[in-house]
């Protein structure tokens, strides 16, 4: 089985596929996201929570657009934008559900799809499932 190789920023700390990844190494915290967005910070605190339980571990990388969450190895499945009464997920994935509105192909086996999330309860077990497939590839050659 082949290893990929991951490259860290020296500066920034984020990892990457390629090596001198081009990027932005601006710093931006996950607060600053949240500033006057209480309601959108309890979103995301959930998600996150959700995440981590029925998906697995992840890095969360924070940047001026978004929050993304990457895999181990590189890869960024998901971001999450904070607005004020809701959060907007973004997920990059091979497969795309029925009934998504706002979608674009980004590869040849990749699509890029929104979700807004108004309350909790739609932090639920589908939306955990489409997560989770992109969090798991298949080819995840093709992420953000």
């Amino acid at each position: 089985m082949k290893t990929e190789k991951i490259w860290k920023c020296p500066k920034c700390k984020r990892i990457f596929k390629k090596e001198k990844q081009q990027h932005s190494c601006t710093v931006y915290t996950v607060e600053k996201h949240f500033e006057r967005k209480e309601y959108a910070k309890e979103l995301h605190g959930y998600l996150k929570k959700e995440l981590e339980k029925k998906v697995g571990q992840f890095i969360v990388e924070s940047l001026p657009c978004c929050i993304h969450f990457v895999t181990k190895d590189a890869y960024t499945f998901a971001a999450v934008f904070a607005l004020k009464d809701r959060i907007r997920i973004h997920i990059a994935s091979s497969e795309l559900p029925k009934g998504v509105e706002n979608s674009s192909k980004i590869s040849k086996v990749r699509y890029l799809y929104s979700i807004d999330v108004k309350n909790k309860k739609e932090i639920d077990a589908k939306l955990i499932e489409q997560i989770k497939k992109a969090f798991q590839g298949p080819n995840k050659n093709a992420g953000f």
